[in-house]
């Protein structure tokens, strides 16, 4: 598959880069995004080189992954990612660098994410899922605002940091509106 890069009237999504390396390192050694998102721990430079190489540059020869990184003002501010692609259905995924936090990247990036996935010039993905560790609200809160439908817990469904841990599912149909729908996990 070609690397497809996207725009929002503020971002720019494209592949990551070996010039991310440095920048995904020191993103990586935040304590929430270690706590949320199932990356190596310690997180070291190599871990990020292997990141880009093997895991996004190869999953867009593959096909079976899209990863971009999120642009603001041509910084790096994290990773948004279309993963497990197959059969017309896909993984979303996504994480910032806690200095863009809390500026509505991640609630701007994703709509463009999903008109990718369900596009038929592009994936053509009949379904979109999310999935988060129990508890990881913000991430909720993002799927939640572009229309990602709640669809339950797996109690004790996936591994985290402590052992087994709640996992929260949602998805999003191609035919689903966006409308943002109550979650009964958010506030």
């Amino acid at each position: 598959m070609d690397l497809v890069e996207l725009r929002t009237d503020r971002l720019r999504l494209s592949a990551p880069t070996l010039d991310d390396v440095d920048a995904i390192t020191a993103a990586c050694q935040d304590p929430e995004l270690q706590r949320r998102v199932g990356i190596p721990v310690p997180y070291l430079r190599e871990n990020a080189v292997e990141f880009v190489v093997q895991w996004s540059t190869g999953g867009w020869e593959k096909g079976t992954n899209c990863t971009w990184a999120i642009r603001r003002d041509d910084s790096f501010a994290g990773i948004v990612g279309l993963d497990d692609i197959h059969e017309g259905e896909v993984t979303v995924g996504y994480w910032l660098d806690p200095a863009h936090r809390g500026h509505g990247i991640l609630s701007e990036v994703l709509p463009v994410v999903l008109d990718f996935a369900f596009s038929p010039e592009d994936l053509g993905a009949a379904r979109v899922q999310w999935r988060a560790y129990s508890g990881n609200l913000a991430s909720a809160r993002v799927a939640q605002k572009s229309g990602l439908r709640f669809e339950g817990i797996a109690r004790l469904g996936v591994m985290g940091r402590q052992g087994r841990e709640d996992d929260w599912m949602a998805a999003i149909l191609s035919s689903d509106d966006r409308t943002p729908q109550p979650w009964p996990v958010l506030p």
